[in-house]
């Protein structure tokens, strides 16, 4: 049997909506969500939290408290995201553990840790916090291609997870690299470091067209559980969708413990939002070997090519696109391989726009790279070339520094006596992330739940977007021989 963990209402719109849906649209999903029996199903994330008070006005908090109770039967998920937590600053083991609490008093069973980097000693104190206060912990591995990114290197990160005790650990390809070879390899190595006494379970992108193969990789592997999301949040840059994944399993004969009935449902819901809201339903990706090797060479995020291609078009160079994403592979190797996921990517990235644009390699230079080249934000595995880490620091020899000294850091009364009173932990928890200007201006337009949420049946739903349309003189609805419809225009 394999488990179904649902990411419809964190990484999909993260993937293809730019992380836009609303707390009153996850609401109506959930009972459809519910039903399917998911293992778990991952409501927030750092990305999330930030964008539902800055963009959306949606009190996180609420919003994690109404899904909690909207889920009679499916364990509610968090994606915790490195020091940061749910912030951009590293912050200690205090804050971990007060945010920790504050997500299981709202509603949160099961938390996933990342690093960026895969510096499992970064997150090793959320862990070990976490099972402590009895939340279940997954912890996570992030897939990357590179000359240090082997599977022994990956085994030796999941003997570390294993050692510290989590429930799970995830193999997360988030840019879609994975062949089914790869994965299949990389799954028994991690099998085979931790004695197969921690379940494996798995995630991969679809940008690349890989992942339904490398999802089948998965399954043959022995896998304990696979992600996946709604069919209008599936593919592109995002994941497969459920009903695809289940289909695959079933061939190869696994018990496929969800209701497909509700995962249809779920899906018909979805499309009726994609369409409701104007959003993007990709269609699935092709795999094109040349659009691979090109990719692999810099791994630079869809989203930030993206910025790149409009800033290069501002300025007139877009013609150099080409050049600054070649300049990023070779930055990234100078580097010692960082995993292209933020921030790194941003290092990796904006450095590499400089080299080109100035005509000089780390003749200018963000005032992060040099933090990470002192070892700040932990290692990578990998080492900085000499000559490339003489330029950064500038000729000048220099200490590196701890990423553990902020580890046992207290703030946290001081933060409360500087910027307080707060009505509650989770209050202290919003303004130390955002600042109070952003936390005021989503209280004061902050949506609301007065009443319980209702879900329009869908020949309602269909007849209010009938009656908005202009051309038709009346429209006739029978239900002889299942539904009909029949139009007059006007």
């Amino acid at each position: 049997m394999v488990q179904f963990i649902d990411e419809t209402l964190r990484n999909g719109p993260q993937s293809l909506w730019a992380t836009r849906m609303n707390t009153r649209t996850m609401l109506e999903a959930a009972p459809f969500l519910d039903k399917a029996g998911f293992a778990r199903a991952t409501v927030l994330s750092g990305a999330s939290f930030e964008t539902a008070v800055k963009f959306l006005k949606d009190d996180p908090w609420e919003r994690l408290r109404l899904m909690r109770s909207c889920f009679r039967s499916t364990p509610v998920d968090v994606l915790i995201r490195s020091r940061n937590l749910f912030g951009w600053n590293r912050y200690p083991d205090e804050v971990v553990e007060l945010l920790f609490r504050c997500l299981q008093r709202n509603g949160t069973d099961s938390i996933k840790v990342f690093d960026g980097l895969n510096d499992i000693s970064t997150i090793a104190a959320h862990c070990r916090i976490g099972k402590r206060l009895g939340l279940r912990v997954t912890g996570m591995l992030t897939f990357s291609v590179s000359p240090v990114h082997t599977d022994e290197h990956y085994a030796g990160k999941a003997r570390e997870y294993a050692d510290l005790g989590v429930d799970a650990i995830l193999v997360a390809d988030a840019s879609g690299l994975l062949t089914g070879d790869r994965t299949r390899s990389l799954i028994a190595a991690i099998d085979a470091a931790t004695g197969g006494r921690t379940p494996i379970e798995f995630y991969a992108h679809a940008s690349m067209g890989l992942a339904h193969e490398s999802y089948r990789a998965a399954l043959q592997a022995g896998v304990a559980a696979v992600t996946t999301v709604a069919d209008p949040l599936a593919n592109g840059e995002s994941m497969p969708a459920t009903a695809d994944i289940a289909r695959i399993a079933m061939e190869l004969g696994l018990e496929v413990p969800i209701d497909l009935d509700a995962v249809h449902r779920l899906d018909d819901y979805m499309h009726w939002v994609a369409f409701r809201e104007g959003r993007n339903v990709p269609a699935p990706v092709t795999f094109d070997a040349l659009a691979y090797d090109r990719f692999v060479e810099h791994q630079i995020p869809g989203g930030m090519i993206s910025n790149f291609r409009n800033q290069l078009r501002e300025a007139g160079l877009m013609h150099r696109i080409d050049e600054v994403l070649h300049e990023a592979g070779r930055v990234r190797a100078e580097l010692g391989y960082p995993i292209m996921v933020t921030p790194f990517s941003q290092f990796v990235g904006v450095q590499a726009v400089f080299n080109v644009l100035e005509g000089e390699r780390y003749r200018t230079m963000p005032d992060e790279l040099r933090l990470y080249a002192l070892g700040y934000y932990g290692s990578s595995g990998g080492s900085i070339q000499p000559d490339v880490l003489d330029r950064i620091l500038k000729g000048r020899a220099a200490e590196r520094m701890s990423p553990e000294a902020v580890f046992d850091a207290r703030i946290v009364d001081a933060f409360r006596e500087q910027h307080g009173p707060f009505g509650s932990d989770e209050d202290l928890l919003l303004h130390l992330f955002y600042g109070a200007s952003a936390v005021d201006a989503m209280k004061a337009d902050k949506s609301t739940f007065t009443q319980g949420i209702s879900i329009k049946q869908p020949l309602q739903v269909l007849l209010e977007e009938l009656a908005r349309q202009t051309r038709f003189g009346s429209v006739r609805v029978s239900k002889a021989q299942g539904l009909t419809l029949d139009f007059e225009y006007a």
